[in-house]
């Protein structure tokens, strides 16, 4: 028998209420496992945290200057 398998014969044996709280464990353990395994390298990462800067910036002050750019004086 498999694991799944026998997860299944034990969670069908339980009421309701914790055969519900045993499907929201597993649905966070999948949503764990799929966001440990999509890393972005440190340039995409903080190019999506920050938003989308036009060009190649690659030194602080051209960051902060685009950056700053953005806001009336």
């Amino acid at each position: 028998m498999t694991i799944a398998e026998q997860i299944y014969t034990l969670v069908k044996t339980l009421p309701e209420a914790q055969a519900r709280e045993i499907l929201t464990f597993l649905e966070s353990l999948c949503e764990q496992n799929q966001s440990d395994s999509s890393f972005l390298p440190w340039p995409k990462l903080v190019k999506s945290l920050a938003g989308d800067w036009s060009g190649d910036l690659t030194n602080l002050d051209e960051i902060r200057t685009n950056l700053w750019a953005r806001y009336p004086a």
